[in-house]
């Protein structure tokens, strides 16, 4: 016989509560202050909690950058995956980037600083930025895969290579919409969807 599930008890619920308020702190002082410009002390203050309660939910500073943004994106991944276009790799792919730039246009401020500290986060919050990378990019190049057996894209030898190549495009419209004052979703998309088709012409 299945156990019932265990329903969250007041605790539970309350230090989930705490935790979105610290997030929400977070993200708030990151914008305003900067990355390095926010400590730990201002971030208990804000949200009103204890030095000590803070460090039980988060060991670190990292970790709460990375927490802040890791639930937001995980769900516009998925969002982006569960509505692909079926067929034709530059339609896809064009379908990723308006999901992902979308984000970042919307909360321009706050991925100012998480792109520019994540990059070379180290420890367990660089372990988890790494991990959902690459997570991510395993996904994008299964569809360069299908793509290849399509004969949409001429065949190639190393997916990962191939989907690296990709990344670095997507790299580049994403700091590049970042810098201007208004992240421009539509043109940035056309850059780097320039760019794709120049380097995965149909055969």
């Amino acid at each position: 016989m299945m156990q019932a599930e265990q329903k969250p008890t007041h605790r539970d619920r309350q230090k989930e509560e705490t935790r979105k308020l610290i997030l929400a702190s977070a993200y708030t002082l990151f914008q305003q202050n900067g990355y390095d410009g926010t400590t730990m002390r201002q971030l208990a203050g804000h949200c009103g909690v204890g030095l000590g309660t803070l460090f039980k939910h988060f060991p670190d500073k990292s970790a709460i950058l990375v927490a802040t943004f890791e639930g937001d994106i995980s769900v516009v991944i998925e969002q982006a995956f569960e509505t692909l276009p079926r067929k034709n790799i530059h339609q896809q792919l064009r379908h990723l980037l308006l999901h992902l730039y979308g984000y970042y246009a919307r909360h321009q401020a706050f991925s100012r600083v998480l792109v520019k500290e994540s990059l070379f986060l180290g420890g367990p919050a660089g372990d988890i930025v790494h991990g959902k990378t690459m997570a991510f990019l395993d996904r994008v190049a299964t569809l360069f895969v299908a793509a290849a057996d399509r004969r949409e894209i001429a065949p190639f030898d190393d997916a990962m290579s191939v989907t690296l190549a990709f990344w670095s495009f997507y790299l580049l419209g994403l700091v590049a919409g970042l810098r201007d004052s208004d992240f421009d979703v539509n043109s940035m998309v056309e850059l780097v969807a320039t760019l794709l088709r120049d380097r995965f012409p149909q055969p």
